[in-house]
């Protein structure tokens, strides 16, 4: 993911409206409590935190999609009781960058939210991008992507996936075995129906830096969320070597990459690649 290359057109400073964040849109277990947002263009904003705990680089993606929740909410007006569906991230985090930053560091994210899907003025799909506001700590850079689905496109949504797993398809045998707990399996304090996206992401981690992997040090990850995944059944991730990207200018060039994708009841649940230091 790159930083936009735009800058936001910034509003008059005496026009400009700090907005403090719900106390219902908080997730405390994603180790990430946002303070306050304000718009800083259209589609540009910035958004106030600390970070609580978590290791890199899923701590930069649990800020920003926390961000952008908190986005999608109060500056585009989702309604509450939509389900947020992750399509896909991105993340990356500068060399040097502490592993776990210290407790209670306060980060300033600037996001922008290019060509958000508006049907009828009503969101139904956003990529957001985030990157920690220069002169502030070394925190990294992130892109989510999420579909916003009524309860009953989600009903329908789902149904769709559970008819597809009873196909059978690929063998889902061997490779690493997701086990979800009782704890991953809620969000905002309420239990879940599936097994979350960053719960995935861990996972893929953990499978790519693994006594059986290549180990090192994640430092990066690109993921695709493609189907639904019950929490009551097998999810086995899977590892190759992969060919490591190219260097970036800021966030330096990562030693390794490892291909890891995911299957549950003989569908591919999840692909990416993870980035080692």
């Amino acid at each position: 993911m790159t930083a936009p290359n735009s800058q936001p057109t910034r509003p008059n400073q005496r026009t400009r409206q700090a907005h403090r964040a719900p106390a219902d849109l908080q997730d405390p277990a994603a180790g990430f409590s946002l303070h306050g947002w304000e718009r800083l263009g259209e589609h540009h904003f910035e958004v106030r935190g600390a970070y609580r705990h978590g290791a890199q680089p899923l701590a930069v993606v649990h800020a920003v999609r926390q961000s952008a929740l908190l986005l999608a909410h109060e500056a585009y007006g989702v309604p509450r009781g939509h389900h947020c569906v992750f399509r896909s991230l991105t993340c990356t985090t500068p060399a040097g960058a502490d592993a776990r930053p210290a407790a209670g560091t306060e980060v300033a994210l600037r996001l922008s939210c290019p060509d958000p899907d508006l049907r009828r003025g009503q969101l139904v799909g956003a990529r957001f991008r985030g990157e920690a506001v220069d002169g502030g700590p070394a925190f990294g850079r992130a892109e989510v992507d999420f579909a916003f689905l009524s309860p009953a496109v989600y009903r329908f949504v789902r149904g769709s996936g559970e008819e597809a797993a009873d196909e059978g398809g690929e063998a889902d045998a061997g490779g690493f075995e997701l086990r979800p707990t009782v704890e991953q399996l809620t969000f905002r304090g309420a239990a879940v129906d599936h097994i979350p996206g960053m719960v995935l992401a861990q996972a893929a981690l953990d499978a790519a830096t693994g006594e059986a992997a290549t180990g090192g040090r994640p430092v990066g990850l690109t993921a695709v969320f493609t189907g639904y995944t019950a929490p009551d059944a097998p999810c086995r991730f899977h590892t190759r070597p992969a060919a490591a990207p190219a260097a970036d200018a800021r966030y330096g060039a990562p030693r390794g990459a490892t291909e890891v994708w995911a299957v549950q009841s003989g569908r591919r649940v999840f692909e990416g690649t993870v980035h080692t230091a």
